[in-house]
């Protein structure tokens, strides 16, 4: 099959989505896509998020669990745990969802509709494909949230290799899928740093050109 490239969203279209998403369906919804968007887990490894691999005083979140069609398993889809350093965003959709369910011990994230843990991704989906039907945003499939969390990290100017760790890629995933968005975050960085160890300064060489 042919692989689909990432088709992310960009940062004001993740608040139309954000927005429309608290408007119709609540805080808590809100919420789940807020740290989906931000914090780039794979959606079974979100809904199989745990309370004890979270830790808010650092802002830290051990992933080492999935959840597919109902069956944990102790691993991920690529058979390899991950620490994720918490952005901003990302923690703070956790320290409101604290006072939600850290009180019931377990899963991180519960479905509102049912008050019980999410199983699969179909109520996640119905919520999502309502709201962007009602925003001005093009349709993408909720496993976009995951690529934008990495296309908003690397264009902040984050390193591709922490992005890479952060999300479970490999260094060759992140520079074939992701490269064009490098260059947004360089903002002349990385010829700055090839002009000084050469030892001209960058105006030398661009009149030089």
């Amino acid at each position: 099959t042919q692989k689909s490239k990432p088709d992310p969203f960009s940062p004001a279209e993740v608040e139309e989505i954000l927005t429309t998403i608290r408007r119709q369906w609540g805080d808590e919804f809100h919420d789940y896509f807020e740290f989906s968007m931000f914090a780039g887990l794979r959606a079974s490894e979100q809904i199989a998020l745990l309370w004890e691999d979270v830790e808010l005083r650092t802002g830290r979140v051990l992933v080492h669990r999935s959840r597919v069609m109902g069956k944990d398993k102790e691993r991920t889809k690529t058979h390899v745990e991950r620490e994720v350093e918490l952005n901003a965003r990302a923690l703070g959709a956790l320290q409101r969802q604290r006072a939600r369910t850290q009180a019931m011990g377990k899963e991180v994230f519960y479905n509102p509709a049912t008050s019980r843990a999410y199983v699969d991704e179909q109520k996640q989906l119905q919520v999502w494909t309502r709201s962007l039907r009602s925003s001005q945003v093009r349709y993408r499939p909720p496993k976009e949230c995951r690529d934008t969390s990495v296309t908003l990290a690397l264009m902040a100017g984050a390193n591709p290799v922490w992005v890479a760790n952060q999300h479970g890629h490999s260094v060759q995933v992140m520079m074939r899928d992701y490269a064009k968005w490098i260059p947004n975050a360089d903002r002349g960085s990385n010829l700055a740093t090839v002009n000084a160890a050469l030892g001209a300064p960058s105006s030398h060489l661009k009149s030089a050109i």
